[in-house]
């Protein structure tokens, strides 16, 4: 492809993007479906543009996006919001991410025959949501606070939960030996550091951001954040974790107040990021979510029919079990769009595919089972979710959707 072309096609893109932002304002038929769509039309149905024609930049590309979303999202989360939060959210991360994973492991060693690691290694990439696609997507379906920082905060720990788990797994199937309690410290440890790093390293770029001049330029967040999160990479850590802690105390320097005034004797409020530099990242995460989904459906592979059937009976008990644990979860006070919304948000995205190719790169028997389920379950998994989107939307179905939620769950 000519490079005036490709300029050409980059900038109609940017364009069909707001266009499509637009639509789903005004219809709620998320802009995402159509993204994907476009991947797939250029990738595996016309064969135009294949992801190994980005060589390194592919995943370079993707890990730069879920990291620029992360901080944005953090940005806007309160930590009021969080706190009050906190209870509902951990039961909805727990009881969904436990009951996807059991759901998943067992009909796929029933309908496919696979071992049981193989299909609890599944179950551990599918189990949980995407940051990258839940976070962009409940602020243009206006939730309330409170429910979108339940379902940021919740993507975002079940991003740790899938790479943490599945590299235990594949270290154990190296060596031959599995320990629960390391496995345990391992995971607890990922949060920890990760928050500690976060919140210090947000603090500590605040203080200096006034007094050294280049730290006052609007580019100097994304490179602290990347070296941020290569840090924590680097030390076995979770660097996504990191980027959302970070955002979230930019986001909230005034409840830093108390600590930071008398030790540094700062205005918090010279300090804050402007809504200058709010409204940069927000248009920067915009540009990067309408690339990523487009290089997602290039991503996705056609090759077997029947993992495909496996891929769509997966995904659909995914969202049976989903129903429950909103249910069991959240508070009655909840409106019902935003219940009903929380009910159906499990779109798997970024991490889920790139977990996908790790069995497979580390030599794992069956980690081209495991890769093209994945991409299966992430086709209709955005697909399912942006229909019932739209389904929730219109009158009959939220009647029927309050029923069913007043009866089992109000």
């Amino acid at each position: 492809m000519e490079i005036s072309v490709l300029i050409f096609f980059i900038g109609t893109l940017i364009i069909l993007g707001h266009i499509l932002s637009e639509v789903f304002t005004r219809t709620k038929i998320p802009d995402l479906l159509f993204l994907l769509i476009i991947g797939l039309v250029l990738g595996p149905v016309l064969g135009i543009v294949s992801p190994e024609m980005f060589g390194i930049l592919g995943p370079i590309f993707t890990t730069i996006s879920l990291i620029v979303i992360l901080f944005e999202g953090g940005l806007n989360l309160t930590i009021d919001a969080i706190r009050s939060t906190f209870r509902e959210c951990s039961g909805l991360t727990l009881l969904n991410y436990c009951g996807a994973i059991g759901i998943t492991t067992f009909i796929v060693v029933l309908l496919s025959g696979a071992e049981p690691l193989t299909a609890f290694m599944l179950a551990i990439i599918v189990a949980g949501t995407s940051p990258s696609v839940v976070i962009p997507l409940v602020r243009q379906l206006k939730l309330t606070e409170k429910s979108q920082t339940i379902l940021a905060i919740e993507s975002a720990m079940d991003d740790v939960f899938s790479i943490v788990l599945l590299l235990i797994l594949l270290q154990a199937y190296q060596l031959h030996k599995f320990s629960l309690l390391e496995a345990g410290e391992t995971l607890i440890g990922s949060f920890v550091v990760a928050i500690l790093f976060g919140i210090t390293g947000g603090i500590a770029w605040s203080v200096i951001r006034k007094k050294v001049a280049f730290f006052n330029n609007i580019f100097a967040i994304p490179a602290i954040i990347f070296m941020l999160y290569g840090i924590i990479e680097m030390m076995g850590f979770s660097g996504a974790i990191a980027a959302l802690v970070f955002g979230i105390t930019l986001g909230n320097l005034p409840s830093f107040r108390d600590a930071l005034q008398p030790v540094y004797n700062l205005d918090v409020k010279k300090i804050e990021l402007s809504e200058t530099e709010k409204a940069f990242f927000g248009e920067i995460v915009f540009l990067l979510r309408t690339f990523f989904f487009i290089y997602i459906g290039l991503s996705i592979q056609f090759n077997n029919k029947d993992i495909f059937a496996l891929g769509l009976m997966v995904t659909l008990l995914l969202y049976i079990i989903r129903i429950p644990a909103v249910w069991l979860s959240i508070p009655r006070s909840t409106p019902v769009w935003d219940a009903s919304v929380m009910a159906v948000m499990i779109p798997k995205g970024l991490a889920t595919a790139v977990l996908a190719s790790m069995p497979l790169q580390q030599g794992y028997p069956e980690g081209m089972f495991i890769q093209e389920a994945t991409y299966a379950i992430v086709l209709f998994s955005i697909i399912i979710n942006s229909l019932l989107i739209i389904l929730i939307d219109k009158t009959a179905f939220s009647r029927i959707y309050r029923r069913v939620y007043q009866r089992f769950g109000g």
